[in-house]
């Protein structure tokens, strides 16, 4: 007997089915089962021992479209929460001494250095158009970009995966500690992280249709991404995975292939133009015993221990059930979505481990920031599949959640990033300095990043009211991120005419966090530097004192 399974039915086949029960006409209008009609509505059949009959199968969950969205404004309001309180510090002021320049100077400095970040720049130059270049307000770009990032994710792991999948990647991704470092930081970690989600979501589309504009389109973004950040390049090695999975024909391939020749091609002369930048990243060390630790921990976990061990007992879990349990909850075709979520994660890394040992040390866990989608997809399909129903997969992201708390309130300290303290030192001036007061910024602090003058790049509102003798060539004159520094003995004689004198310099560890008096020691760091000695001979002594991470700030008098 034939017999018709496991199948959803639509509205037009009950009529079919209906009309089937009629007496047989001459000339038939409608047909049980035709080909075309099978491969429309996804009707398997089977010839068994059984009556004829048609059932309706359980379906995958239709698509919510508001889940990207749900997830997206859960993912903007955890990334923007405490955002205000960290300082800014060293890279964020290069963002905003840039970005607040004019298109034109901004041009001109991206040929001396930067030019990677440029397309950034661009994109914050007008971001600062209608914001203020404050802590909240700047970070909020990156944790907009957050939220961009994570619907991306929820859509691409409906793509490869269930619904249940798709929103615990989007939860997980949102939780992600690495996820909510770049949430608060002004830099293009964040933006990486949405072009290369929505990116291999288009290689998706572009997989399945097949056409060639969706070729072109592929080929235009991905070249703008490289733009945005040249290891997004990477990406092609990943989609070359995407297509191998979804895709079956030789057509396929030659129009993936043409397309990345195509973006990849059109990419090389700005690759080869940043590689005559490559002094920026001198800093970076080589490969060594810490290495394994920061790609299993710092890459995706940041400082998190118990969230990068909790999701390694997830994993471990998961493929130990995933060899014992139905793929009912994480799909029949999981496969697809580890193939792709693990390439994405190792050929980037593999490659940036590879280039470090035979060319320059260029490894860096927060460069790879652009992988954390695939991780969260990753740690999305292990909470499904633990987790099995709805209550348990709650009760797996409360946990994760919990696991990643004490890193997230250590990353909005006041002083998270990297024990910096501008922020704290342009409150002092803005509260207390008047204006016309001078300033002297102390360039033998051993600050690190140094030097000392991208402190008033972050900040430059609150040191506009100071004459600052010790400021040379501005950074937009010179076509660099910071101004020129002036030592202080070079314009001594102008110290006369200053009211008040408010001296920067590095913490001194012997004294307190606060002092005030008629005339105050200087201490042994202060004492023996010429921003001191050189003020001194002309009567200036100490009057207040603020110290903090990095900095102390001084207030002297005559």
């Amino acid at each position: 007997m034939l017999r018709v399974g496991s199948v959803t039915v639509l509205s037009e086949a009950s009529g079919l089915l209906r009309r089937t029960r009629r007496a047989p006409s001459p000339t038939p209008r409608y047909r049980l089962a035709t080909d075309e009609w099978v491969r429309r509505n996804r009707v398997s059949i089977s010839l068994r021992p059984a009556r004829a009959t048609i059932e309706i199968a359980r379906s995958a969950p239709a698509d919510r479209p508001l889940d990207p969205v749900s997830v997206a404004l859960f993912a903007i309001v955890v990334s923007a929460a405490g955002s205000a309180r960290p300082s800014l510090w060293f890279d964020e002021a290069a963002t905003i001494s840039a970005s607040t320049r004019t298109v034109p100077q901004l041009w001109r400095m991206l040929g001396n250095i930067d030019a990677v970040h440029g397309l950034y720049y661009l994109l914050m130059h007008g971001w600062f158009a209608v914001f203020p270049a404050t802590e909240f307000w700047s970070r909020l770009s990156s944790a907009v970009a957050v939220g961009l990032a994570a619907a991306g994710v929820v859509v691409l792991g409906r793509q490869l995966s269930t619904r249940p999948v798709a929103l615990a990647a989007g939860l997980v991704f949102a939780l992600l500690p690495r996820v909510t470092w770049a949430g608060i930081e002004v830099r293009s970690y964040a933006l990486t992280m949405v072009a290369a989600v929505w990116l291999t979501v288009f290689c998706v589309v572009a997989v399945r249709r097949n056409g060639p504009r969706w070729w072109l389109g592929y080929a235009v973004l991905a070249f703008i991404a490289t733009l945005l950040n040249v290891f997004l390049v990477l990406l092609v090695g990943v989609h070359a995975v995407v297509v191998a999975v979804l895709g079956r024909s030789w057509a396929l391939w030659r129009r993936w292939a043409v397309a990345a020749a195509v973006a990849a091609g059109a990419a090389t002369p700005f690759l080869i133009f940043t590689q005559s930048q490559l002094f920026q990243v001198g800093w970076i060390s080589p490969l060594g015993a810490r290495t394994f630790g920061d790609v299993l921990q710092q890459q995706y976990f940041d400082d998190a221990v118990p969230a990068a061990l909790l999701s390694g007992l997830l994993m471990v879990t998961a493929a130990v059930l995933s060899r014992r349990r139905d793929c009912a909850v994480v799909g029949p075709d999981a496969a697809r979505l580890l193939w792709v979520a693990g390439a994405w994660i190792v050929l980037p890394t593999a490659v940036l481990l590879l280039y470090t040992v035979l060319q320059h040390p260029i490894y860096y866990p927060r460069y790879l920031s652009f992988t954390a989608p695939a991780v969260a997809l990753l740690l999305g399909y292990c909470v499904t599949l633990v987790g099995r129903s709805p209550a348990g997969v709650t009760a797996l992201l409360l946990v994760f959640a919990v696991a990643a708390t004490p890193n997230f309130l250590a990353q909005r300290g006041p002083y998270a990033k990297e024990g910096m303290d501008f922020s704290q030192v342009a409150d002092v001036i803005s509260r207390y300095a008047a204006p016309g007061d001078c300033l002297i910024l102390d360039n033998s602090a051993a600050w690190k990043p140094g030097p000392i003058r991208p402190l008033t790049a972050a900040r430059p509102a609150a040191y506009a009211k100071l004459r600052d003798y010790g400021r040379g060539l501005s950074a937009v004159q010179r076509n660099r991120l910071w101004d020129s520094h002036i030592a202080v003995w070079a314009w001594a004689d102008k110290m006369p005419g200053c009211a008040a004198l408010w001296t920067v310099s590095e913490r001194d560890r012997a004294l307190p966090d606060h002092q005030r008096g008629e005339a105050l020691r200087p201490g042994p760091r202060l004492g023996r530097a010429m921003a001191y000695q050189v003020p001194s001979r002309f009567g200036f002594h100490i009057v207040e004192r603020w110290q903090f991470s990095f900095a102390q700030v001084t207030k002297s008098t005559r």
